[in-house]
């Protein structure tokens, strides 16, 4: 997993702040996550659109590399959740 600044520190010796900073962490990182749902579902309406309007075998490549776009979008975020909740929790249980 990634090092970060604060694991260094011994678990009884963090104060309120430094609990609170790493939950503030938590929390963008589920803003984050949020966002890349909405790219996701921002790239799949947009590739159902070209789909709709345009037809033609040029824009089957188009359509199929907007899907291939959404999915990697959805499988980053998604991972990079369970990685920083994984993460937090550990932090939280340690003590």
């Amino acid at each position: 997993m990634q090092r970060l600044p604060y694991d260094d520190y011994a678990r009884d010796k963090m104060i309120l702040r430094d609990w609170l900073a790493m939950d503030r962490t938590a929390f963008a990182v589920a803003r984050t996550f949020n966002d890349y749902l909405k790219n996701f579902m921002t790239a799949i309406i947009a590739t159902l659109v070209f789909l709709v309007i345009f037809k033609g075998s040029f824009w089957d490549v188009v359509l199929y590399v907007g899907f291939l776009i959404a999915a990697i979008l959805l499988v980053a975020g998604i991972f990079l959740l369970a990685q920083a909740y994984f993460h937090h929790r550990n932090l939280h249980n340690d003590g």
